[in-house]
């Protein structure tokens, strides 16, 4: 009985694992197909029958976009505009998430169901009166306009993550602390931000790659090439009569690895950050 047990619960743990790993294939072949196709000359994107490897892979794509094209200079812009929104979303979330995640305040959760609400707008349905607003105020073409854009767009999601993280704090921290005669200061730099890292970095990860993945927005407020950031540049590739698939499929792979190395990096924090508000002891 019992070897039939564990029999089957190998079974299980394997057939799980395999279904990992295929989801894992699937996500990942549009990344390994882009990076394939960044090492194919021309000829050998448009050959048929189709050459799912490269025959003669060749870094001349790499050399032609990083020294030949300015996606250096929107890859910075969007590190730039990402990184301060990013900044200032965390700084504002972090103070409303303290306030509604510890506060005793009346009406928490209406207040974040209109915040969760305001998350839901459709950007199509207010591009129009953020370019009307930000040319009268000349932000048009400058990148505190897409900073203060992106602050108020992901600002919402941000503190609905950081009200859960906050609140799952055990608050017998901050009566010892007062007990001991710890000021507030004190106990916002000495305990409270150590605590609050994770659900912080998750925050910020989240809001980064929502900025940066970012494509209407920055279409309509930044149309001076020097200042795109790299989505827009890179759909901005394709000319008339071309559609140059080796430097399209280059630049997207080379967009995508700051946000894949952040992502490895900061995994363990990110996955504590958003599962700590679903169980309250």
């Amino acid at each position: 009985m019992t070897s039939m047990y564990g029999m089957r619960h190998r079974t299980v743990a394997v057939s799980q694992y395999l279904f990992v790993l295929f989801l894992v294939l699937i996500f990942f072949f549009p990344v390994a197909w882009l990076f394939i196709t960044s090492l194919k000359p021309t000829g050998e994107i448009y050959a048929w029958p189709p050459r799912y490897l490269p025959q003669s892979p060749t870094w001349q794509n790499y050399r032609t976009v990083l020294f030949e094209s300015r996606l250096g200079l929107y890859i910075i812009n969007s590190v730039l505009v990402s990184g301060l929104s990013t900044l200032c979303v965390l700084v504002f979330a972090s103070l409303a998430g303290y306030a509604l995640g510890r506060l005793k305040l009346k009406g928490t959760g209406i207040i974040l169901i209109f915040f969760l609400s305001m998350s839901m707008f459709p950007q199509l349905a207010v591009v129009p009166s953020i370019f009307l607003w930000f040319r009268k105020m000349g932000l048009v073409n400058n990148f505190l306009g897409m900073i203060i854009a992106y602050t108020g767009l992901f600002l919402p999601i941000s503190v609905w993550i950081l009200t859960s993280y906050f609140s799952t704090i055990p608050r017998d921290i901050e009566d010892s602390a007062r007990m001991d005669g710890c000021s507030w200061y004190r106990f916002i730099h000495s305990i409270l931000i150590p605590l609050s890292i994770p659900g912080v970095i998750a925050s910020g990860l989240i809001c980064f790659i929502q900025t940066w993945n970012e494509f209407l927005l920055s279409l309509v407020i930044l149309s001076k090439d020097r200042m795109r950031t790299a989505v827009v540049g890179i759909s901005l590739y394709p000319g008339e009569y071309s559609f140059p698939w080796e430097l399209i499929s280059t630049a997207t792979f080379l967009s995508i690895v700051p946000l894949f190395l952040l992502t490895v990096f900061f995994q363990g924090r990110i996955i504590g950050g958003l599962t700590a508000g679903a169980v309250k002891s």
